[in-house]
């Protein structure tokens, strides 16, 4: 029998019923006419409309391949509006049938196995992918179609408007400012902020989204009659502050207290004078803001206020970016196993934390990812949102702010929902009345039952309130040790030892906010030392690290942890016990960082330093680790929701990933259409491995190549086997030399003083970075030292540990030659050069021209914490297991022909390493390396330089900075 041929009609049709099943709450229509507003546009039938409240319709243009005229439609469709619909069409989506659908005998379940092509157009002419074009189900059709459906337009301009009144509405009480100075005083210290211009910012941006609530209320809570601010501040309305205070009292006595209790005292504070005009202003606001229909957008609301905070003016704190966020929890979810996700009773029953929430973002991203895999399950998104607020979603700061900003991004997925009650909470910060010092969230360390089971937290009705925080009575509040599903967060990232800087006077950084004393500050550090002990804190990882500790403690077995770290966290000591932590403890762990410069190699927004985003699922009882651990390195930040979400689509379902120890033949592409988004690979780890070194790396051939020579094999890109080159940890060869501080350190540590260089120098010492006077191997030393009075007696056994080698351990690689100094006498090094002793007399002239070839080069990159551009850092202490040559494996000859090629090397230039690839100097050492000292081949030898150009392409070498042509 002949299976009938299915018209592309009826396929849009069966397509239509399926993202109906998929998307309860939405309207899907298919070949319809008479949706198109306008006269002209009566005849046009799109293939598929879907709508929805708040919402911009999103149009699906589909055609059977090849489909050669569906991204025309497509496009022919962007900006026209559809009938009764408030939003204009931005996105359309233009989408090709395989041609095996058209035989099909039942459409619907063809359609609902095979795999879809599509990709999506948008109204500034942009398409996405920028090349190919995206697969999956449909599933991933309705999760496209829910990103494009957020009307951008209208948040933007909601987002002006709510900008612009924020500012008029913080000119009054600027105006004021020289009249009632204690007002905004009084203002910053509810809101616990320093900066008085951002606590006015602040303050007004509360009121006006109190406001803007007030507005949604007034349809959910008809019985206790709640009136529209309109009605209170209207044209002729008298007694704003004080009718307005009465309202926000009866929406207190339901709940809301995040939102309304602290924009309730806020508003308390001004004098009515001050007030009415705020209050006129504002609420004119939150009409406007009704109007672009912005009031009832389910997923919306969130994306809001998150385009609010983006503009650092009103939260003067690092935050997720909301497409970050959308990745990060994208691949937490999908680690989560055995959740019924159709029913809703099962979602209700898990929890979730953030410990440090800030804005909100990771838990509104969370809370996003929930609803959708629920709602992929035919379930309802609205049935979910009570037991969201009230039992699923747990947030702590102890920002009041934080806790407003995260309960309306929270409150506003579903603003028609009421709810009892929300599990939101600002924690004690600080010096109490009765002497004792709190530290935040990071009081969850303490493991005693009476600490677990009962916080300083005050009465649910004040807990954030500025008003009823002394004297208030404690709740119970359960938060008991292995009692989460999934701990997701992006914590602060202060080290109480950075003092560089604007911390160079402050006693601990980690605890100097809100004008904190000194000894406020060593107290505080004091007892989080103390709290901190057997977990994975270490002072020199910071805060973060003790974030980390909570997260890990408050996670049942089987249970996800999702963070978002600084990058240090692959391969700075301090992060060891984390690292040894995650390889034992965890399973299923991934580690995504970012292969770019700048602001694009975070996930934060202005950190100024690579970050790293951290999956993984807890260990139930028995189960044991599989020590795998999966790195990709993306080639950009995520520039989108529909971007991050492809990226963890493809993350999610990516199978037969190559591993770092395969060989040179790179990483598992990541694709997103055509557009290669980054690589991924696999890598063994353990409790004892050192770091980890597959993150932030372009192309992973070259970690390939580099874990190789960790191994004692030279295996080259496009090579065809390993060649046996014997490598050693160098602190196995030699003896590195002492920190810096204990040189030159406090009077009582270091015996020397560092003074200016002298010919004449009695203790010469190599100890900054000149990067024009270290363009050749052989280097001055820059600084002399001088015994400081007393200390007689331990000056010798540190000058002792002097060397002619010194290591790089602050290597700019795109503005410094070198990676290894050498000084003509012995000399002690300092900060940015350390020393290296050998044990063997001539393993210096080896280490020297070694450390400088583009194999030595590479091999300090791949060790090296990359978390800043264009610049490699590597401790005293992780320099031990830095591998070099196994100097002790060459034969007299050969370390007399590294001597050879040292001196030949005397008086040659040469350039930043990030040019090694052109420089025709590193080019004679490279030869000169391997070919004369190592006897190898000439193949060998172009292998290497091509390798050379791999590397200096890597944008942690070149750091974003053009390559500088040189005069032949």
């Amino acid at each position: 029998m002949v299976n009938p041929h299915q018209t592309e009609g009826s396929a849009n049709h069966a397509l239509g019923r399926l993202l109906a099943r998929v998307m309860p709450g939405r309207q899907t229509q298919a070949e319809c006419t008479n949706m198109i507003a306008g006269a002209n546009n009566a005849g046009l039938r799109p293939d598929i409309i879907i709508t929805a409240s708040g919402r911009a319709p999103v149009i699906i243009e589909a055609e059977y391949l090849p489909a050669q005229g569906v991204e025309r439609e497509a496009v022919d469709r962007i900006g026209l509006k559809v009938s009764d619909e408030p939003h204009p069409i931005e996105a359309v989506i233009a989408l090709r049938y395989p041609e095996a659908i058209a035989e099909a005998d039942d459409l619907e379940a063809a359609l609902g196995s095979c795999r879809l092509s599509y990709c999506v157009r948008y109204a500034d002419q942009t398409r996405f992918p920028k090349s190919g074009w995206l697969e999956g189900s449909v599933s991933d059709l309705a999760d496209l179609v829910d990103i494009v459906a957020v009307p951008e337009g209208a948040i933007d301009e909601a987002t002006e408007i709510l900008k612009s009144a924020i500012e008029s509405a913080v000119s009054v009480v600027t105006n004021e400012r020289e009249n009632r100075p204690g007002i905004i005083q009084n203002i910053a210290e509810m809101l616990e902020m320093t900066d008085l211009l951002h606590a006015r910012r602040m303050a007004c941006c509360m009121m006006a989204n109190a406001l803007i609530f007030q507005n949604r209320l007034v349809g959910i809570h008809k019985k206790e009659g709640i009136r529209p601010p309109s009605m209170i501040c209207g044209k002729g309305a008298s007694n704003l502050q004080s009718e307005t205070i009465e309202e926000w009292t009866k929406i207190l006595e339901i709940n809301y207290w995040p939102i309304f209790a602290v924009s309730k005292d806020i508003l308390g504070v001004f004098p009515p004078s001050m007030a009415a005009p705020i209050l006129r202003r504002l609420t004119r606001a939150a009409e406007k803001i009704e109007e672009c229909g912005m009031t009832y957008a389910h997923d919306v609301t969130g994306k809001f206020f998150q385009r609010l905070t983006a503009d650092r003016k009103y939260l003067a704190a690092f935050y997720t970016l909301p497409q970050s966020a959308s990745l990060l929890a994208r691949l937490a979810i999908a680690k989560m196993r055995d959740v019924v996700w159709s029913d809703p009773d099962a979602i209700g029953r898990l929890r979730v934390a953030d410990f440090a929430c800030g804005t909100g973002a990771l838990l509104s991203a969370v809370y996003g990812q929930m609803a959708c895999r629920h709602e992929r399950a035919s379930g309802k998104a609205s049935a979910l949102h009570q037991a969201m607020m009230e039992n699923v979603l747990w947030g702590f700061d102890i920002l009041p702010s934080a806790v407003h900003i995260t309960s309306s991004t929270l409150s506003g997925v579903q603003p028609d929902v009421g709810y009892d009650q929300s599990r939101l909470y600002k924690m004690d910060s600080g010096r109490d009345d009765d002497g004792n010092v709190k530290i935040g969230s990071l009081e969850l360390l303490d493991t005693s039952e009476q600490s677990l089971m009962k916080l300083n937290l005050s009465d649910p009705a004040r807990r954030i309130s500025s008003g009823g925080e002394k004297g208030a009575g404690h709740i119970t509040v359960d938060v008991r040790n292995e009692s989460y599903d999934l701990v997701i967060m992006n914590p602060p990232f202060t080290r109480a030892t950075n003092h560089e800087g604007k911390h160079i006077n402050v006693v601990n950084p980690a605890f100097a906010a809100f004008n904190a004393k000194p000894d406020e500050q060593t107290a505080m550090g004091a007892r989080l030392n103390n709290l901190g002990k057997k977990t994975c804190y270490h002072g020199n990882a910071g805060i973060a690290s003790a974030f980390a500790a909570i997260a890990d403690k408050k996670l049942k077995p089987g249970g996800v942890l999702a963070l978002v770290l600084p990058l240090s966290v692959a391969g700075g000591l301090s992060w060891q016990k984390l690292r040894a932590l995650l390889a034992e403890s965890y399973t299923d762990v991934e580690v995504v960082s970012i292969a770019a410069n700048g602001g694009d190699m975070s996930f934060s927004d202005e950190t100024g330093m690579a970050e790293c985003l951290i999956v993984g699922r807890k260990l139930n009882p028995d189960e044991p680790p599989d020590h795998k651990i999966r790195f990709t390195s993306l080639l950009r930040r995520p520039a989108g929701f529909v971007q991050a979400a492809e990226i963890a689509k493809e993350l999610i379902v990516a199978d037969s990933i190559r591993d770092v120890a395969d060989g040179p033949f790179g990483g598992t592409p990541v694709f997103c259409g055509g557009e290669k988004m980054g690589e991924t690979i696999t890598a063994t780890v353990h409790e004892t491995s050192p770091t980890w070194n597959p993150v932030r790396i372009r192309d992973y051939s070259l970690a390939q190549t580099a874990h190789a020579l960790t191994q004692g094999k030279l295996w080259l890109p496009g090579e065809p086997k390993a060649l046996e080159l014997k490598t050693m940890p160098v602190g196995e060869i030699g003896k590195l030399g002492l920190v810096h501080r204990d040189i030159t350190g406090t009077p009582n540590r270091g015996p020397f003083k560092k003074m200016p260089p002298s010919r004449t120098a009695t203790y010469p010492a190599l100890w900054n970075h000149n990067a024009k006077a270290e363009t050749r191997i052989i280097c001055e030393p820059d600084s002399q030292l001088q015994v400081r009075i007393g200390m007689e007696s331990k000056a010798p056994a540190v000058w002792k540990t002097r060397s002619r080698a010194h290591l790089n351990s602050d290597f700019r690689f795109n503005s410094q030659p070198l990676a290894v100094a050498f000084t003509e006498t012995k000399s002690l090094g300092g900060t940015a050069w350390p020393n290296v002793r050998f044990r063997k007399a001539g393993f210096d002239y080896t280490f020297a021209v070694w450390g400088n070839s583009t194999l030595g080069l590479l091999s300090q990159w791949w060790h090296a914490n990359l978390q800043q551009t264009g610049r490699g850092r590597i401790t005293i202490r992780s320099a031990e297991t830095l591998s070099v040559l196994d100097f002790r494996a060459l034969s007299d000859e050969q370390l007399k022909i590294a001597q050879d090629i040292f001196e030949d090397f005397r008086r040659r230039d040469l350039k930043p390493a990030y040019q090694a690839d052109t420089d025709p100097n590193r080019e004679h050492l490279d030869r000169r390396i391997l070919c004369d000292c190592l006897g190898l081949g000439e193949s060998t030898f172009e292998a290497v330089r091509r390798l050379a150009v791999k590397w200096c392409a890597e944008p942690s070498v070149h750091g974003g900075k053009a390559k500088i042509k040189h005069p032949a």
